[in-house]
């Protein structure tokens, strides 16, 4: 015969990570009496061994039985438990009762054993149960205030507290007289609790590469994620033997151990509550603690550069910096903006504007020779496929049978003849004239040349050229020469295959 729920139990035992007072063995001990004196049989068990009762989140035991309580059908009516403390030290008291009471609503009753109220009910066991959780809460804060007091103390007297020792240095335990014990590898404990821990450097090679990682960052002007492709190329393990990666150098560069300097409560996570990023004046510091790697001017140098370059700059700011530049220099580009130290990176610019040459426009500056040459060549790209196109349009429309070729400026009409097309943007040279270039090349019939007077490609003509007879290489058309090509000139693409109305030349040509 199946035991009715009515009259079982589960037990749930927890040892803190705070205090070892009562072992889970000691729990069960206690449970189990308590059951057999009442005849409770108890079913199973839910353990939290060494968690924290600050939070229910990381106490699996506890997440585990709430949901069995929260089930369609529990097969348990009672939740046997040592004591408050065991059930939790939550800050909040009304956590430890939100957690009791859905418990009660489920119709399962949660008993403290080792309490003077196991089992009762009424106004004095409510009391009791509160200013126990009060009691139980306030164990945990001054527990944790006298732990921080304690290694705020160490830290001043030049021990480090918990967590690696970090690349280029080492952990050394010194018995509680003073003399080395040894060395601590990763993931090693002290022998024993009374012993303390220094730091102290390590292997000479890795002492050499934190300073060479600053050397790098502060003269050869590398960045973060450059230093780390360097130092992988290189094949050079990291302090865990795997590769390196941007947070580890940021570490070394912003880790004031490296300079001698031990500081504790850096950052906090009191009491489970979420961790944060303390201010300076809030750190416990030791200046003279670790035999420094980097002197304190090198360090500081690394902070303040490191401060200029992740510094979020709004686009009015990145603006005035292109003025200054520009005005200490004579000339900007992107090479004068990278060697001033004083500017930051220039992807910085091109993310906020989206290229160098909108970042120079909206700062109201004059752009480079090289960055003009390169607009006006992505235009005259663009202008010979439109001059392509229009030609194609025109010779069709003309009756002519035009065919493309492997050249894309090269068309052929009819199977017998070949025309390339181009589009010629004026030079003006700082002597003598201006002039269109106008290049031959051999087995091409004719060139349909369009003229255009400046960068912003406004047509002046367009040339019919018989290209056969002409030697190969390049002509310059000038104010002199161009009488001589009176008769190829055109005012349209329209007129070049006999459109000679008005009406019949499209605007888009």
């Amino acid at each position: 015969m199946v035991e009715s729920s009515a009259n079982r139990a589960v037990m749930y035992v927890r040892m803190s990570t705070e205090s070892q007072d009562y072992s889970t063995d000691h729990q069960r001990a206690k449970i189990r009496e308590y059951a057999a004196v009442r005849a409770i049989p108890i079913i199973r068990e839910y353990v939290d061994d060494g968690k924290s009762g600050l939070d229910i989140k990381r106490r699996a035991g506890l997440l585990s039985l709430m949901k069995d309580v929260q089930s369609a059908q529990p097969d348990f009516s009672y939740i046997l438990v040592y004591d408050i403390s065991r059930w939790g030290r939550f800050q909040d008291i009304d956590e430890a009762a939100y957690h009791e009471h859905t418990c009660r609503r489920a119709g399962i009753e949660v008993i403290y054993c080792g309490e003077k109220f196991a089992g009762e009910s009424g106004p004095y066991a409510s009391l009791l149960k509160s200013m126990k959780r009060v009691m139980a809460a306030e164990y945990s804060r001054d527990l944790s205030e006298k732990v921080f007091i304690a290694q705020s103390r160490f830290t001043e007297m030049g021990f480090k507290q918990g967590g690696h020792a970090g690349y280029g240095l080492r952990r050394l335990a010194l018995k509680a007289c003073g003399t080395p014990r040894a060395i601590l590898q990763y993931r090693e404990s002290k022998v024993v609790a009374t012993d303390r821990v220094i730091l102290v450097w390590g292997p000479l090679d890795e002492v050499a590469t934190v300073r060479r990682i600053y050397i790098l960052y502060l003269h050869d002007r590398l960045s973060e994620g450059a230093i780390v492709r360097l130092l992988k190329s290189e094949q050079l393990p990291s302090e865990f033997g795997r590769p390196w990666t941007q947070h580890m150098v940021k570490t070394l560069l912003t880790n004031v151990k490296y300079c001698g300097t031990l500081a504790y409560n850096r950052r906090s996570c009191k009491l489970s509550t979420p961790r944060k990023h303390n201010t300076r004046d809030e750190w416990i510091v030791n200046t003279a603690a670790v035999d420094p790697i980097i002197d304190q001017a090198m360090f500081d140098q690394a902070q303040a550069e490191r401060a200029r370059r992740t510094h979020r700059y709004s686009r009015s700011e990145l603006s005035n910096l292109l003025q200054v530049c520009y005005r200490k220099h004579g000339m900007i580009n992107s090479q004068i903006i990278a060697a001033d130290p004083t500017m930051p990176d220039t992807k910085m610019f091109s993310r906020e504007f989206g290229t160098l040459p909108r970042a120079y426009d909206a700062a109201g500056l004059p752009r480079s020779p090289a960055f003009a040459a390169a607009e006006t060549r992505k235009k005259l790209s663009v202008r010979r496929k439109e001059l392509l196109n229009c030609v194609v349009k025109h010779a069709q429309a003309a009756g002519a049978i035009v065919e493309r070729t492997s050249k894309p400026s090269v068309l052929s009409m009819n199977g017998s003849l070949l025309v390339r097309v181009d589009v010629e943007v004026c030079r003006n040279p700082k002597r003598g004239l201006q002039y269109w270039k106008l290049t031959t090349e051999p087995e091409i019939d004719f060139i349909i040349i369009e003229r255009t007077n400046s960068a912003v490609l406004n047509t002046v003509d367009y040339l019919l050229v018989p290209a056969r007879n002409l030697s190969p290489g390049t002509i310059y058309l000038k104010t002199p020469n161009l009488i001589h090509y009176s008769a190829l000139r055109f005012s349209s693409v329209g007129a070049i295959f006999g459109e000679v109305e008005a009406g019949h030349v499209e605007a888009a040509c």
